[in-house]
């Protein structure tokens, strides 16, 4: 994460761990595959623009 945040940040953006809550999707339960157990436990990163001039 190091490495891809030293690239984005050449181009004015950084990734940050996403804190927001998992919000589990409402499916049919017939096609739900049941993976929505690992994407709530696993991080999440979103791309955010870095502010400059801004104390």
């Amino acid at each position: 994460m190091k490495w891809l945040n030293f690239v984005f940040r050449l181009f004015g953006y950084e990734w940050v761990k996403d804190e927001t809550p998992y919000e589990r999707q409402r499916d049919d339960p017939i096609t739900d595959e049941g993976w929505d157990d690992l994407y709530e436990h696993s991080p999440r990163y979103k791309l955010r623009k870095i502010r400059q001039g801004v104390r």
